[in-house]
Protein backbone atom coordinates (compact mmCIF):
# COMPACT_ATOMS: atom_id res chain seq x y z
CA UNK A 1 0.00 0.00 0.00
CA UNK A 2 1.32 3.47 -0.91
CA UNK A 3 1.76 6.16 1.71
CA UNK A 4 -0.32 9.32 1.27
CA UNK A 5 1.23 12.30 -0.52
CA UNK A 6 0.48 15.83 0.68
CA UNK A 7 0.87 19.21 -1.02
CA UNK A 8 0.54 22.69 0.41
CA UNK A 9 -0.85 25.65 -1.51
CA UNK A 10 0.74 29.04 -0.99
CA UNK A 11 -1.20 32.21 -1.73
CA UNK A 12 0.70 34.78 -3.78
CA UNK A 13 -0.69 38.11 -4.88
CA UNK A 14 -1.39 38.35 -8.63
CA UNK A 15 -1.79 41.46 -10.72
CA UNK A 16 -4.52 41.77 -13.35
CA UNK A 17 -2.18 40.67 -16.17
CA UNK A 18 -1.36 37.42 -14.35
CA UNK A 19 -5.05 36.72 -13.78
CA UNK A 20 -5.85 37.36 -17.45
CA UNK A 21 -3.16 34.84 -18.49
CA UNK A 22 -4.61 32.15 -16.25
CA UNK A 23 -8.23 32.79 -17.21
CA UNK A 24 -7.92 32.81 -21.00
CA UNK A 25 -8.42 36.57 -21.16
CA UNK A 26 -11.59 36.70 -19.04
CA UNK A 27 -11.39 39.41 -16.40
CA UNK A 28 -12.86 38.88 -12.98
CA UNK A 29 -14.96 42.03 -13.45
CA UNK A 30 -16.51 40.57 -16.62
CA UNK A 31 -17.38 37.36 -14.81
CA UNK A 32 -18.96 39.30 -11.94
CA UNK A 33 -21.55 40.98 -14.20
CA UNK A 34 -19.34 43.98 -14.97
CA UNK A 35 -18.61 44.86 -11.33
CA UNK A 36 -15.16 46.50 -11.49
CA UNK A 37 -14.59 45.67 -7.81
CA UNK A 38 -15.50 41.98 -8.37
CA UNK A 39 -17.47 41.72 -5.14
CA UNK A 40 -18.65 38.31 -4.00
CA UNK A 41 -22.42 37.93 -4.49
CA UNK A 42 -22.68 36.08 -1.16
CA UNK A 43 -20.72 38.27 1.28
CA UNK A 44 -19.75 41.44 -0.63
CA UNK A 45 -16.00 41.01 -0.12
CA UNK A 46 -13.58 41.05 -3.06
CA UNK A 47 -10.65 38.84 -2.05
CA UNK A 48 -10.41 35.77 -4.27
CA UNK A 49 -8.00 32.93 -4.91
CA UNK A 50 -7.73 31.13 -8.21
CA UNK A 51 -8.10 27.40 -7.69
CA UNK A 52 -5.11 25.42 -8.92
CA UNK A 53 -5.08 24.09 -12.45
CA UNK A 54 -4.27 20.64 -11.03
CA UNK A 55 -7.39 20.60 -8.84
CA UNK A 56 -10.53 18.53 -9.36
CA UNK A 57 -12.73 21.53 -10.23
CA UNK A 58 -10.48 22.52 -13.12
CA UNK A 59 -10.11 18.96 -14.40
CA UNK A 60 -13.85 18.21 -14.24
CA UNK A 61 -15.23 21.57 -15.32
CA UNK A 62 -12.48 22.52 -17.75
CA UNK A 63 -12.65 26.17 -16.71
CA UNK A 64 -10.61 28.22 -14.27
CA UNK A 65 -12.38 28.58 -10.93
CA UNK A 66 -12.00 31.08 -8.11
CA UNK A 67 -13.10 31.02 -4.50
CA UNK A 68 -13.93 33.89 -2.16
CA UNK A 69 -11.39 33.97 0.65
CA UNK A 70 -14.03 35.30 3.05
CA UNK A 71 -17.01 32.94 2.64
CA UNK A 72 -15.89 30.16 0.27
CA UNK A 73 -18.28 31.03 -2.58
CA UNK A 74 -16.93 29.38 -5.74
CA UNK A 75 -17.51 30.38 -9.36
CA UNK A 76 -15.90 29.75 -12.72
CA UNK A 77 -14.27 32.38 -14.86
Amino acid sequence: MNKPVFFQAVLTRLDEADVMKQTNGISVAERMDGDPEAKCPECGQNRWWLLPMQGAARREGGKPYMECLNCGYTTHL
